[in-house]
């Protein structure tokens, strides 16, 4: 089956959140209630909050340009992570999760890779663990848009009901965070190139 238009969440000229991370999907035999809905969006505010906090760092291109304030917040930083990251493992060690798959997310809607087959147009609940140091689920409602064939399973497609406000200014910003490393990751690596292919 294929994508149904051009507004599909796995539009290429879109920008989305891209990574791998594992994925937890239930079929709904109807919408969730509203005071479910209301639950989950303040979760997910509450998680993108904090991811927008611990990715607050800058992108620092040269290590020359921190002052020595700046290398001792960043060695802070580096700790504090460590910290949470150990925190997170232990917490996660009492769930067993699914094993993370490739994953695009936006506003609209995500895909990922799954070797289950789910019922195209129908509601489904999706669970995205998306920080390795939050455990707890950014959780979406949302119909299942599409469903394609692939070489280890099926490349699946939803689109959500609706994020509310909080919920997508957040998403909307990690997607932009994200894009705009990729952006200074990429210059720095050209710029290694030319320096290493000039010596």
């Amino acid at each position: 089956m294929k994508e149904n238009s051009s507004e599909s969440v796995q539009a290429a000229t879109t920008l989305c959140y891209q990574g791998v991370v594992p994925v937890e999907w239930e079929s709904l035999k109807g919408p969730p209630e509203q005071e479910l809905l209301h639950r989950y969006e303040h979760d997910n505010a509450v998680l993108l909050q904090g991811m927008t906090v611990m990715d607050e760092q800058p992108v620092v291109e040269r290590e020359e340009e921190l002052s020595s304030l700046g290398q001792e917040l960043q060695r802070i930083d580096y700790k504090l992570n460590l910290v949470l990251e150990l925190l997170a493992q232990a917490l996660r060690s009492w769930r067993k999760l699914p094993i993370p798959v490739p994953v695009r997310l936006n506003v609209e809607g995500v895909s990922w890779c799954s070797r289950e087959r789910l019922p195209v147009n129908e509601p489904v609940m999706v669970r995205l663990y998306l920080s390795p140091v939050f455990p707890n689920p950014f959780v979406a409602s949302g119909r299942v848009e599409s469903l394609q064939e692939e070489a280890e399973g099926y490349r699946v497609s939803v689109r959500f009901d609706g994020l509310g406000s909080q919920v997508r200014d957040a998403l909307e910003k990690m997607v932009f965070r994200q894009h705009r490393r990729d952006v200074a990751r990429a210059r720095m690596r050209r710029r290694a190139d030319g320096e290493g292919g000039s010596s």
